[in-house]
């Protein structure tokens, strides 16, 4: 017998037994059970019960026994009660479908392939295939996400701008939220950040959708509203830097805004703009727009930095976080 052979026969009879414990294979062993008590009650019957009785019930034991060990043997995850493992979609005859589309659209706007972002492809038209440049959240195990399941996930355009929300799901493969950069300063405003590596030439805008966590106006006789919560730093290849200050009720606001009277709900709409609105009106994130105004435009990093800009040595505070739930660069034109 092969090492596969025996693989899978020494785990046929724990996925057997570890079915039982499920819905599904208690129902399957309770029909089972029941019809072999039925049919030998028939077959004992005084007088017997017809000839095609015992053989229908014998017939269907013998279903129910054959489905029971294909489950057990080919979809055990059936049978304990889980759903199928999502295959991957970008199996190779997709990366090569998608190589050969970005080679074709950089051939008709006479650009380089490296220019054009492949997650982008399928918005055009009506969106040109080099202005814009998604850039990717850092991973994290396990990661941090936007905690309400309607949240939207997946490629999203807002104001003519793409975006896109990397989806996050539990063990059971249900929707939870998506992928976010959820930051905050410490006790004592101890700065925590995280820095995004890149390589984007002639960038003129970045888009974040931005929101806060803990968005008081005002908590333990503490003013948040107006005040710096963090700020985004901007990297660039000759090694120059762009700061931007982050401030609550200005670039940012509350997102689970429907828990409190006391969270910050405006924003300054010169800097940001709505994005979305759950479908409660209680919850939300904005789309922040940040200039680039340095001289060297070519983007090598961004980072995140969440620390409130007044310290309070002696008394510890929960301050406001910053959530990031996707970040987009636009370049000038060619």
């Amino acid at each position: 017998m092969s090492q596969e052979k025996e693989k899978s026969s020494h785990s046929l009879w724990p996925d057997i037994i570890q079915s039982v414990r499920t819905p599904y294979g208690f129902s399957a062993l309770f029909v089972l059970v029941s019809e072999s008590v039925l049919g030998i009650l028939a077959m004992h019957a005084d007088p017997p019960e017809s000839s095609w009785l015992i053989i229908a019930m014998v017939s269907l034991i013998a279903i129910v026994v054959v489905l029971v060990f294909i489950l057990a043997t080919f979809r055990p995850e059936a049978l304990r009660g889980y759903r199928p493992t999502p295959t991957s979609v970008a199996d190779e005859s997709s990366k090569t479908e998608q190589t050969k589309k970005v080679q074709e659209i950089a051939q008709d706007a006479a650009v380089k392939p490296e220019l054009i972002d492949p997650k982008l492809i399928r918005f055009i038209p009506p969106l040109s295939p080099t202005q814009f440049k998604v850039i990717r959240l850092p991973d994290e195990n396990p990661p941090k996400y936007f905690n309400y399941i309607f949240v939207p996930t997946g490629k999203l355009i807002l104001y003519q701008i793409p975006f896109f929300l990397l989806p996050v799901t539990d063990s059971r493969g249900s929707m939870i939220g998506h992928a976010v950069i959820d930051i905050q300063p410490g006790t004592l405003n101890e700065s925590d950040s995280r820095r995004l590596d890149m390589s984007v030439e002639g960038v003129k805008c970045v888009y974040l959708l931005i929101s806060a966590g803990n968005g008081w106006d005002m908590k333990d006789g503490i003013q948040f509203l107006y005040k710096r919560i963090g700020y985004l730093r901007f990297g660039f290849k000759d090694g120059s830097e762009q700061r931007t200050d982050l401030l609550l009720g200005k670039h940012l606001r509350e997102w689970a805004f429907g828990n409190s009277t006391n969270l910050v709900t405006e924003i300054d709409l010169s800097w940001s703009k709505p994005a979305w609105l759950s479908h409660d009106s209680t919850k939300r994130f904005d789309l922040l727009t940040v200039p680039i105004t340095n001289s060297s435009n070519h983007l090598t990093s961004i980072e995140i930095v969440a620390e409130f800009e007044e310290e309070h040595p002696n008394q510890p505070l929960k301050t406001p976080s910053i959530i990031i739930s996707a970040i987009t660069a636009e370049r000038s034109p060619a």
